[in-house]
């Protein structure tokens, strides 16, 4: 998932929203008591909108109001979470939240949102592993064969690509040239799918790319995947090798959608929004259609949300201060 470097001060002032958050008082009113809205902050058709889609399409029969999707598009994904956070915190205005939101404080300038502080994680449902993956003509044809080559060469003579400076895919390269000791040369693209083709054309040997991204791919038979970087090898990838089988235990890297709300939402309310999501989550997982989108269910609750969003952020503000990441590096 690329998240665009660079806040539009503009247009977040545009789009009606200041930059302090004053902190409304909660309702104890039962919930819901009017219509539901989820706002995305990226485009329709993109992964986190459709797999907020997939959430919000189990919740409605779950609940007595509507819920409503709306594409607040603009400033990385920052308007639309900024408008969340300033909302009544009574669980009617809720962020189809993706996982960028813990590298944006890194790479951005003018964050909007203090992340830990302004927004209630209520869960994160989905996670889509992220993949080394190469072209099918290329030298190496395992993990550690590659590992091996890379080691062989001098420093940066081998070029990768990814969907841009500060992705998700672009801190598991990092993670991938510290653990293996080797450095190469980023070479960043505008798209998860302009990145892959540049190395199904022959142009770059290796990319790294999120399994939602890569999956056709793959199946089709056109890039080889070499890695995953995830604990246990993954259900839609069995055949694949994790990181951690060759010694590069450190090399964990996914791209992960959740929903938040504003910071102090009565924990009832977070609790029953939770309870219904993960009812939702497994039965899509049983029917496939997170499969479909290259996606696992991961049905973490409030608090294992926030344990790992708060971990991912001091992780991430390390990991680009050692690769010299900037904010707003283009």
């Amino acid at each position: 998932m690329k998240i665009a470097t660079g806040i539009d001060r503009r247009a977040l002032l545009a789009a009606g929203v200041g930059l302090v958050l004053p902190r409304r008082g909660s309702t104890s009113e039962a919930w819901p008591t009017r219509n539901v809205q989820i706002l995305v902050g990226f485009g329709a058709g993109g992964v986190t909108d459709v797999s907020t889609r997939l959430l919000a399409e189990g919740l409605r029969s779950r609940l007595p109001k509507p819920i409503v999707i709306e594409n607040r598009v603009g400033a990385s994904g920052m308007i639309a979470a900024l408008t969340v956070a300033r909302a009544t915190p009574d669980g009617h205005t809720l962020l189809g939240m993706p996982g960028t939101i813990t590298i944006a404080p890194s790479v951005l300038r003018d964050v909007p949102i203090d992340v830990r502080r302004d927004l209630q994680p209520i869960t994160i449902f989905a996670t889509s592993p992220n993949v080394m993956v190469s072209s099918t003509n290329f030298t190496a044809k395992t993990l550690q064969e590659f590992v091996s080559l890379l080691r062989s060469k001098p420093r940066d003579e081998f070029a990768y690509a990814s969907s841009g400076v500060g992705t998700t895919v672009h801190l598991m390269a990092g993670m991938f040239e510290r653990a293996a000791d080797i450095k190469m040369r980023h070479v960043p693209f505008r798209s998860s799918t302009d990145s892959i083709q540049s190395v199904i054309a022959g142009e770059l040997p290796v990319v790294f790319s999120s399994l939602n991204s890569a999956l056709p791919f793959i199946q089709s038979g056109v890039v080889r995947a070499l890695g995953v970087a995830t604990e246990q090898r993954s259900p839609l990838l069995k055949d694949v090798p994790t990181f951690q089988e060759i010694g590069l235990a450190d090399v964990k890297s996914d791209t992960w959608f959740g929903l938040s709300g504003p910071a102090g939402m009565p924990r009832p309310i977070v609790d029953e929004i939770a309870s219904l999501c993960a009812a939702v989550i497994d039965g899509v997982a049983a029917s496939g259609k997170l499969a479909a989108l290259g996606a696992e269910p991961l049905n973490l609750g409030p608090d294992a949300s926030r344990e790992r969003m708060d971990r991912e952020l001091t992780a991430f503000a390390q990991l680009t201060a050692a690769m010299g990441i900037r904010p707003d590096q283009q």
